[in-house]
């Protein structure tokens, strides 16, 4: 019995110091991680909305349902939402695949990037799905031998399209 005693303690007291030590290192290192992962959406901005390098645009962020997460982009001048920016995520054939995709007022595509995703065949993160400038689906490009991948991001377009309908000011039924 002491000896189950003992052991048990002796757990406890290993636990309780390694607990510790990731809890002090932890301290230390989720600032830089959290730092990294704001550089990554910035740049990733620029890609899908190429005017916000200029400095004349600002992002507001909110929460939608559906959506990992959504960024207005302001005009500075005129204080207006010039287009909406979403992380938005669908499922593929073995992993979601996370993408930003930028939409302007005039409800066009403006810029897209896969974030995150790990299918199986092609590579869908250097495939161009032909959207930039585009207003509708006829003309998605889907990426050949991947078509539950394609399924997916098709569904991240049209979730960001119908949604930026309503986020800018209209009428998802438009």
């Amino acid at each position: 019995m002491k000896k189950h005693l003992i052991t048990g303690l002796t757990l406890a007291l290993f636990a309780l110091i390694c607990g510790g030590l990731l809890a002090f290192i932890n301290m230390f290192t989720s600032p830089m991680i959290k730092a990294r992962e704001e550089k990554k959406i910035e740049e990733s901005i620029s890609i899908v909305f190429d005017a916000y390098k200029s400095g004349d645009y600002t992002k507001e962020e909110f929460n939608r349902e559906g959506v990992v997460l959504g960024y207005y982009i302001i005009n500075n001048q005129t204080n207006e939402k010039e287009a909406v920016i979403y992380i938005i995520e669908s499922q593929g054939y073995a992993s979601k695949i996370r993408m930003m995709i930028g939409v302007n007022k005039d409800n066009k595509i403006t810029g897209y990037t896969v974030i995150s995703q790990a299918e199986t065949k092609g590579d869908i993160t250097a495939h161009d799905f032909n959207m930039n400038g585009k207003s509708n689906l006829d003309e998605f490009d889907s990426l050949a031998g991947s078509t539950y991948s394609s399924k997916a991001v098709k569904k991240n377009f049209s979730l960001a399209l119908s949604y930026a309908k309503v986020d800018l000011g209209g009428n998802a039924n438009d």
